[in-house]
């Protein structure tokens, strides 16, 4: 029988729901989006971390690796903001306090493939507000996760775009490229964690502009309710790295450059990947 590749967990700390791969972890709660960092030693060592979650403690290393980013109030890697004739909607609720309301669970898994269900209610204007529902998955042997947003509500002639956020970073990097749809960092948050790399892939035909932000940079695409759109997360951990051998931030960058050349090559013919 072939081994589990992918896990997932809910609610062993009220709300987090998290989904994994073999090779990258990732968890949501509020509609904040964090990462896990996972130590990977080759092929044959695979590891799955929310079968035993309540468990253990990440917030220090431990043997298979540790929570890697402080999002605070920052939409963590890849929250969104709607933006709904210009105006600004947050799509999360930092702590549980005002904004919007979320429910979590699992939509779907097999030995392969995972995802789970996060739903927004109560985005935008009091009187029209919308529902923002995204599915969030990991395959076996990658280490991105695809993000499928589909808006619901609002009135037809609303003006939409959608921000995708990345936490800032102290001391970072910023790293674009439009023409792949790539925004990504490599830096430093804290000396207990070390270097790690964040990144979004987004669909590059719908890009519009970036933004540079309090505690965020936000790369802005366009999107229609009723019509869902799909873009990736994926993060790295230098310290997760058997034999890191001191890359730099031109080589996440072009990590990130495969990850969407490889999402482009399996998109399927809706746009979705």
């Amino acid at each position: 029988m072939e081994p589990q590749r992918v896990g997932w967990a809910h609610d062993w700390i009220p709300p987090n729901i998290g989904w994994e791969s073999d090779k990258a972890a990732y968890r949501c709660y509020w509609g904040q989006f964090d990462i896990f960092g996972k130590k990977f030693y080759g092929e044959n060592n695979p590891r799955l971390i929310y079968p035993e979650i309540e468990k253990a403690g990440y917030h220090t290393e431990t043997d298979w690796g540790m929570d890697i980013l402080h999002v605070g109030t920052s939409p963590g890697l890849g929250g969104v903001t709607l933006y709904v004739n210009d105006k600004a909607y947050p799509v999360r609720s930092p702590e549980g306090k005002g904004g919007p309301v979320f429910e979590s669970r699992l939509a779907s898994l097999d030995k392969d493939r995972v995802t789970i269900e996060h739903v927004a209610r109560g985005v935008g204007q009091a009187g029209r507000p919308y529902k923002v529902r995204f599915h969030c998955s990991c395959f076996a042997g990658r280490r991105e996760s695809s993000i499928e947003i589909l808006l619901d509500g609002g009135e037809p002639t609303d003006k939409l775009e959608l921000g995708i956020g990345l936490t800032k970073l102290p001391q970072e990097a910023l790293l674009i490229d439009t023409d792949a749809g790539v925004m990504g960092s490599w830096g430093f948050q804290s000396p207990s964690v070390g270097t790690i790399g964040l990144g979004i892939i987004y669909p590059a035909e719908r890009f519009l502009r970036f933004l540079d932000l309090v505690d965020e940079h936000q790369a802005v695409i366009t999107i229609r309710s009723g019509v869902p759109i799909v873009y990736h997360i994926q993060c790295d951990w230098l310290r997760g790295r058997r034999f890191p051998v001191a890359p730099s931030a031109g080589d996440w960058l072009n990590d990130l450059r495969r990850t969407a050349a490889y999402v482009r090559l399996h998109r399927s013919g809706n746009g979705a990947a």
